[in-house]
């Protein structure tokens, strides 16, 4: 199948569907967990009846996550400009809220704090408030034009993704056991949850906006990307776990424990290597062909002609074997494309590809020169070009493609000898000369 150009940097838009469909799906989530809590906050006697695991969120973490839901979702692209000041207004609301939640939970004040106070309080840390902080800075400024605005939101948007992953990784390895962790972490899991959920949802907005966009391109850089991204946020996490794993089972030796993790981290290393150098050989090879194919009929375009057919010509050169050139003309396309349409012209010259394509062996150069015209070359011996030639006109004339109407084709076949200098773009040349005079035979043919 032919290849069909595209602009590589734009945004493709079957991945700008999926991230907008995986948006919505987080966002629900995210408020309706919010929603459960601020429920049962308000109404604590039904809390018996609400899923445990999702409750015990604090009123700022809750109201902070519907607020965050709800800008974002009055700031997809489409919404009116009532709607996308409302999101802001959010936004701010959210940032207010963290902002009111740091305070209440700041115990101590800068006038009494002693050097006992500053130990005891060293590992006091409210990710919540400060992620929920950012969250709403980031909303504010999330469909900013101004490049500065752009670029300090896509640095807020990294740090706020860093904290969650923080987060993240320390439920993880809680649930792993892992010695030093705990599931009991800074932050309850219903609030991790939203956190998380805003997080993936303020990045896929960002793709939308600012540096983030690379993750939705269509090029070779979006697609190492969208590869590369879910192994370099999984292999830490694994590495982590099974150094702990190592270690616990004593299967090996404690000495041995770094070496074969940083050894394993080679060989992935080198199979992803190897993955990518595939990819890149086939995204190359697809690339070659958009640039040498015809986008219509699938065969060789001008330049791709050119390049392989030389490449073949001077092969026989060398070889002193006999090459040849049939240029083909498709009769009346003007006529057809005048009165049954653009549309049907293209059907015909897709049929005349299909049938040059089934007549000429594969090893032979099949192009079309543009308009009208194909050109075929090869190392074609006499009994075989005729024979060939006389399969192409009967498969041409009995080759309905609509309304009863046949394929017509004009034809001129030019030979090289063997060992000759002639270039080329001379035996092609000859070829159209000789198209163009059984063309001219025709036509008197009907006018007698």
């Amino acid at each position: 199948m032919p290849i069909r150009a595209s602009n590589i940097h734009e945004p493709s838009h079957n991945l700008l569907h999926s991230v907008f469909f995986l948006e919505q799906i987080c966002l629900i989530t995210s408020t309706q967990i919010a929603l459960l809590n601020l429920l049962s906050l308000f109404l604590p006697p039904i809390e018996h009846y609400l899923p445990s695991p999702l409750l015990h969120m604090t009123a700022s973490s809750a109201s902070g996550a519907l607020c965050a839901s709800l800008a974002l979702f009055f700031l997809e692209s489409g919404r009116t400009e009532r709607l996308r000041r409302a999101g802001q207004l959010l936004g701010v609301a959210t940032a207010i809220i963290a902002i009111v939640a740091l305070w209440s939970n700041s115990s101590i004040s800068i006038s009494s704090l002693t050097q006992s106070s500053i130990g005891q309080h060293a590992g006091h840390f409210l990710p919540a408030p400060v992620a929920f902080l950012l969250l709403g800075i980031i909303i504010f400024f999330l469909r900013s034009s101004h490049s500065l605005l752009s670029h300090i939101t896509d640095a807020l948007a990294c740090i706020l993704a860093f904290i969650v992953l923080v987060l993240l990784s320390e439920f993880i390895y809680g649930l792993m056991q892992i010695p030093g962790s705990s599931v009991v972490g800074p932050v309850k899991l219903p609030t991790l949850a939203c956190l998380g959920l805003l997080a993936v949802t303020a990045v896929l907005r960002r793709t939308e906006f600012g540096v983030f966009s690379f993750l939705v391109t269509g090029g070779v850089d979006g697609q190492l990307a969208r590869i590369l991204a879910p192994l370099l946020l999984v292999l830490p996490i694994i590495r982590e776990v099974s150094r702990a794993r190592l270690l616990d089972s004593r299967l090996v030796p404690t000495h041995y424990v770094t070496a074969i993790l940083s050894s394993s981290a080679t060989l992935i290393s080198f199979i992803l290597l190897f993955g990518l150098s595939r990819l890149i050989l086939r995204m190359q090879s697809e690339i070659q062909q958009l640039n040498l194919r015809d986008d219509l009929t699938g065969l060789y375009n001008y330049r791709g002609f050119n390049l392989f057919a030389e490449q073949a010509y001077r092969l026989a050169a060398r070889s002193r074997q006999p090459f040849g050139v049939l240029f083909v003309d498709m009769d009346n396309l003007k006529v057809i494309n005048d009165t049954l349409g653009h549309s049907t012209g293209s059907v015909f010259l897709v049929e005349t590809a299909r049938l040059l394509t089934s007549t000429f062996r594969e090893t032979d150069v099949i192009g079309r020169l543009g308009g009208d015209e194909f050109v075929v070359a090869g190392l074609f011996e006499s009994n075989e070009i005729e024979a060939a030639i006389e399969r192409l006109r009967s498969g041409a004339a009995t080759r309905n493609v609509m309304d009863g109407r046949s394929i017509s084709l004009s034809l001129g076949y030019a030979a090289s000898e063997p060992g000759s200098s002639e270039s080329l773009k001379s035996v092609v040349a000859r070829a159209d000369k000789a198209m163009y005079k059984e063309k001219r035979e025709k036509k008197r043919a009907v006018a007698s």
